[in-house]
């Protein structure tokens, strides 16, 4: 298990919050995998904000262009 940490713009970051955005489409450059902690770093552009969460990746998505997902991309579940 590992802890990955990502910028996250403020929209989608309290869609996470609210609960209502509960994945990630993301460059597959980090290796996750399920039981990894992402960590969102709110991000408004030039500077953190403060405010982070974390989320225990439950699914990872990747090689699916038959579903639109470009290669070298994925989705993190949680």
């Amino acid at each position: 298990m590992k802890t990955i940490e990502k910028k996250i713009l403020p929209e989608y970051f309290d869609a996470v919050i609210r609960g209502v955005k509960n994945f990630e489409l993301r460059k597959d450059e980090d290796d996750a995998e399920p039981e990894d902690v992402l960590l969102l770093k709110e991000w408004n552009g030039k500077t953190f904000t403060g405010r982070e969460t974390g989320r225990m990746i439950q699914y990872v998505l990747r090689d699916a262009p038959e579903y639109g997902l470009m290669p070298g991309f994925c989705i993190l579940g949680w």
